[in-house]
């Protein structure tokens, strides 16, 4: 088994959690919107932007940890989509391979492009993180309390990994830490590692966010830059800091692309669903800011997982979804409404559109769930 490559997705999180937790303490909604403007006017030159993180290994040639970010700096929200490691894709001067090989055949940018081809948006910014000091990041934060949610035993004395926890709400250290993120033998596998990088970032920033973490915050940082590369410069990174201050914690959004298991003749791979990988890209990530009109999500697919994942991303794409409802399932997604939403919803999600109704309206049927074949 490779070792640490998890590690390093546990910095990268760490990274990302101590911009958003920087200075949590309130400031008022007008100076903190100023600010926010300031600072993307300043820094970016935009208002949305999205940055690819990447925890990877340079002797291993791969990135465990895959996560595009979507940061609408305006609004001060933040979604994050984890891409499953072992997604089939086709990488530049490589051919058909898994997705974390992308950052061994070029480096960071053939990972950005790689993902860009995959969800049809742009990449503005990366950030990669090799492991060294994961473990010190946790440790210096005293460790870190984690819910877990089963017995993990497990043993690779070749690869030095002993994972031993046992199931309940305590406190870890960093090492247990980075077990409690490798872990993946039981039922879920990969998509359970994945679960758990999500849990763990909104963990990460929850600490860092309370009063008696603050004076470790520079210390933190400081071990985390050791170990990562980016294109973002120094006055970037400082913008995020003050932007993201006191950021609440729904605007922070956490899902998984979706994609269904498989193989490729003895490979272990994950089948990305093509048309929702293109979908969110174009709901959730697009530079530009989505027409304003209130939409109604109707939840008609019988999963109401899949229904809440939607409601997710479009409001994390900065979309205006008051509220959504739930009916009984229905075979066929359709769009309701002639004004540009209801236009762009049809077009990005491509359902048939019925032009002459009063209010925007996107009835989600059992057509528009990931493939599972």
């Amino acid at each position: 088994m490779k070792r640490y490559l998890l590690a390093a997705g546990l910095v990268a999180v760490g990274i990302v959690g101590a911009v958003f937790a920087y200075l949590r303490t309130p400031l008022h909604d007008s100076i903190q919107h100023a600010i926010a403007q300031r600072s993307a006017d300043s820094a970016f030159h935009a208002r949305r932007i999205n940055v690819l993180l990447l925890g990877y290994q340079a002797d291993e040639g791969n990135s465990d940890t895959l996560i595009l970010a979507h940061l609408d700096i305006e609004r001060r929200m933040a979604t994050l989509v984890s891409i499953p490691r072992d997604t089939w894709v086709d990488i530049p001067k490589l051919g058909h391979a898994k997705i974390n090989a992308a950052i061994g055949a070029g480096g960071p940018a053939t990972s950005a492009k790689v993902v860009s081809a995959l969800m049809g948006t742009p990449i503005d910014a990366t950030i990669a993180v090799e492991p060294e000091g994961a473990k010190q990041l946790v440790d210096a934060m005293g460790g870190m309390n984690v819910n877990v949610e089963s017995d993990m035993d497990y043993d690779d004395n070749y690869g030095n990994l002993h994972i031993h926890l046992k199931k309940g709400e305590q406190y870890l250290t960093g090492g247990q830490v980075l077990g409690y993120l490798r872990f993946r033998h039981d039922a879920e596998s990969d998509w359970g590692r994945v679960r758990r990088q999500q849990t763990i970032l909104k963990s990460l920033i929850d600490q860092m966010s309370l009063p008696q973490n603050w004076a470790k915050l520079p210390k933190l940082l400081e071990l985390a830059r050791n170990d990562v590369k980016t294109t973002l410069n120094d006055q970037q990174l400082a913008a995020l800091m003050e932007i993201y201050r006191g950021v609440p914690d729904e605007n922070i959004r956490t899902f998984t692309l979706p994609g269904r298991p498989a193989f490729v003749g003895d490979a272990s791979v994950v089948l990305v669903d093509e048309r929702w990988a293109k979908a969110i890209g174009k709901l959730l990530f697009a530079r530009a800011e989505p027409p304003q009109e209130p939409v109604l999500v109707v939840d008609a697919t019988g999963q109401p997982d899949w229904g809440r994942t939607v409601v997710a991303a479009l409001r994390g794409g900065g979309w205006n979804v008051p509220t959504f409802v739930v009916q009984p399932a229905k075979e066929q997604t359709v769009v309701a409404g002639g004004d540009p939403a209801s236009a762009l919803l049809a077009a990005a999600v491509g359902c048939p559109r019925t032009p002459k109704a009063k209010d925007a309206t996107i009835v989600l049927g059992t057509d528009s769930t990931p493939r599972r074949e």
